[in-house]
């Protein structure tokens, strides 16, 4: 099963780096899952979001940005799991050093079922 493990930055609030033991744990946390598979990719989200609209045939392109602050996903990492409890888990470990806040897992679809 891979899951799509997530946080949102909230636009009202000012976001708090983790401090700099959290920063070393992540990078340590990274390194063991990254090197035993569990985790399949990171990364973020960029504000500049193309958007490709087909109306009555005729498609038009856009370029924004467009997502609003709620929306925008600072950081996200997919991750390889054997269950929903290894993934809650894995973001658990993760935002403890992180910091307060709130992650989120979603199951990633391949077709019409999750593998």
């Amino acid at each position: 099963m891979q899951f799509f493990v997530y946080f949102t930055r909230n636009p009202d609030e000012p976001m708090t780096p983790p401090s700099p033991e959290g920063m070393a744990e992540m990078g340590q946390i990274m390194q063991e899952t990254i090197a035993s598979g569990l985790v399949v990719a990171t990364g973020a989200l960029s504000e500049d979001v193309t958007l490709v609209t087909l109306k009555e045939g005729e498609v038009s392109v856009s370029d924004g940005p467009f997502i609003e602050g709620k929306e925008l996903i600072p950081g996200f990492t997919v991750v390889q799991t054997d269950s929903k409890q290894e993934a809650i888990d894995f973001a658990t470990r993760l935002r403890r050093c992180m910091g307060d806040g709130v992650m989120r897992i979603a199951p990633l679809m391949s077709g019409t079922t999750t593998e």
